[in-house]
């Protein structure tokens, strides 16, 4: 289930990110951008950024948020820097402190105690991080754009190829090793979650989705659409991207989708048109509605709500509960909250991890089962004592009975046996010289007379055998 909720309702605001509880965004309610967030856990927005010049593309990690001020501008070159604020300490600051260098410093990302950010130059333009934790700058590249960062992982798209084309690459602060992801040369904006990075790839004439993953070194494309999918951002396992919905030149049909690695779906979040620039945190995602990036626009959020698996709780049921050796028993799980897997443990000795097994008990005595269940919420065990009854064997009791007993010739009888004590073997005489092994024979008599029928029986335990003179009474025809 997908509940919507709107975060802002000033109809300037965009560029939203989140992360745990809160939502950062630029908003230009006041005439210029400035920087607002949302506690989605006290309902509370709060006015970071006070500066009068524009404070654009926020970004958020912890208690810390990161943006491009455009305070220091100049009249002839574009000079904005990085600046942070953080939440716990209500302290705003330049990063790096002292900056006063002649390049644009954009698009700030953080994770951790790392900023990454792009350098805009002359004609150029790289990708530099600085460490909060040892207050040290490092330039990675000077010829990337848009990075991210996870972790030591930072990616960008830089224009290196044969073909001048645009690719992904990746470079690991702990190893300075720079890594080629891509080779389509359309490939750009990516962003990093773990061991996966997704980006908007142009290969096939539309951009779709792909995603490569750093530890199977496999690509795999997400989506497969002629309309243009872009903007993606990841999350363990869900990936997020912003759909144009086939509009050339319109918005009314853009739209916010999500594709769960883990369960192989895809599904639409955003409930109208006019949906841009999706961010994710667990099952929070958030976006832009309006018409276009920058006119009429509001913060929304979706939250995923999937049904947690209950604890299962087990129960069973047993046929039959008592009999003699050898007793075959049919048990059947009757447990509830859907769980997925079986452990049953009989009292003999023996066990099973089939949902509904059949047990066979060879000795006698007083069994006392138990059944333990699982599923991804936890675990029950049901215990019955002395639940399964299994008798000794005793020597059987011949016994048997017979219909008709009298008639004319030829006369057709039905023997029935009722022998006690689970006879294993039968053995019929009939008087008249024929015999028969069969537990309830038949048998026709041809001539007038009177017979004498016996029944021995027979068991692992011994044999008994049953005789009736002249039961049987043929007349003439």
């Amino acid at each position: 289930m997908i509940t919507e909720t709107r975060i802002t309702t000033s109809r300037h605001a965009q560029y939203p990110k989140i992360y745990n509880n809160r939502i950062v965004w630029e908003d230009g309610r006041n005439g210029n951008w400035s920087i607002y967030m949302y506690d989605i856990s006290t309902k509370k927005e709060t006015h970071i950024s006070t500066n009068e010049s524009s404070q654009r593309f926020p970004a958020i990690y912890g208690n810390k948020i990161v943006w491009e001020d455009d305070s220091h501008m100049l009249p002839y070159w574009d000079l904005s820097d990085i600046h942070m604020y953080d939440l716990s300490t209500k302290k705003e600051t330049q990063i790096p402190p002292n900056f006063e260098g002649m390049v644009a410093e954009v698009a700030p990302v953080i994770y951790s105690d790392k900023i990454v950010w792009q350098d805009l130059y002359d004609e150029d333009s790289g990708v530099s991080v600085y460490d909060l934790s040892t207050k040290e700058e490092s330039v990675i590249t000077t010829d990337a754009y848009s990075p991210d960062i996870y972790g030591n992982r930072i990616v960008y798209y830089a224009y290196r190829n044969e073909n001048s084309a645009p690719d992904i690459y990746m470079y690991d602060l702990s190893t300075k090793k720079e890594t080629r992801i891509t080779t389509s040369g359309s490939a750009g904006k990516p962003a990093i979650y773990g061991n996966r990075i997704v980006w908007a790839d142009e290969r096939s004439g539309n951009a779709d989705i792909y995603m490569y993953d750093l530890s199977t070194k496999k690509e795999t494309q997400i989506t497969s659409s002629p309309d243009w999918q872009r903007s993606p951002a990841i999350y363990e396992n869900r990936i997020v991207w912003e759909d144009d919905g086939g509009d050339d030149d319109g918005w009314e049909n853009h739209g916010i989708y999500m594709y769960d690695i883990s369960t192989n779906q895809k599904m639409k979040i955003s409930a109208k048109g006019s949906a841009y620039q999706p961010a994710i945190y667990g099952n929070k995602i958030v976006w832009q509605y309006g018409e276009g990036y920058s006119e009429n626009s509001d913060i929304y959020m979706a939250t995923i709500e999937v049904s947690q698996p209950k604890r299962p709780v087990a129960v069973f049921s047993a046929k039959p509960t008592s009999g003699k050796v050898p007793l075959k028993v049919q048990f059947t799980d009757k447990s509830s909250n859907s769980p997925t897997s079986w452990k049953w443990t009989f009292g003999d000795g023996k066990t099973s991890t089939v949902k509904n097994p059949v047990h066979t008990y060879s000795k006698a005595g007083k069994y006392t089962v138990s059944l333990t269940v699982k599923n991804a919420a936890g675990s029950s065990t049901k215990t019955i004592k002395n639940y399964i009854v299994v008798n000794a064997l005793k020597a059987p009791v011949a016994a048997f009975s017979a219909k008709p007993t009298s008639g004319k010739a030829p006369l057709k009888v039905q023997f029935t046996d009722k022998s006690s004590n689970s006879p294993t073997s039968w053995k019929w005489s009939f008087g008249d010289k024929t015999y028969s092994t069969s537990q309830n024979p038949s048998h026709t008599y041809s001539k007038a007379g009177k017979y004498t029928v016996s029944l021995t029986v027979k068991n692992a335990k011994g044999s008994n055998t049953k005789t009736i003179s002249g039961y049987i009474v043929v007349a003439k025809k």
